[in-house]
């Protein structure tokens, strides 16, 4: 996973980060992605447009 600008799907109406693109069930912040619709990367979307509690687990994610 590119921790730098990870995959974020679409679910219902909220960005999620997910590990695995498309084929991921579970967002980082735990939720299940049943209403799936796009994906995308987080700086297309914007950390604003993206789930808070998503971001705390990235932000947490040792560097690289």
């Amino acid at each position: 996973m590119d921790i730098t600008n990870p995959v974020v799907m679409l679910s219902a109406t909220v960005w999620h980060i997910v590990e695995t693109g498309r084929a991921a069930d579970v967002a980082f912040c735990g939720r299940p992605l049943r209403d799936r619709r796009a994906h995308s990367r987080l700086k297309t979307v914007g950390r604003e447009h993206v789930c808070p509690d998503c971001l705390r687990v990235l932000d947490r994610q040792p560097q690289p």
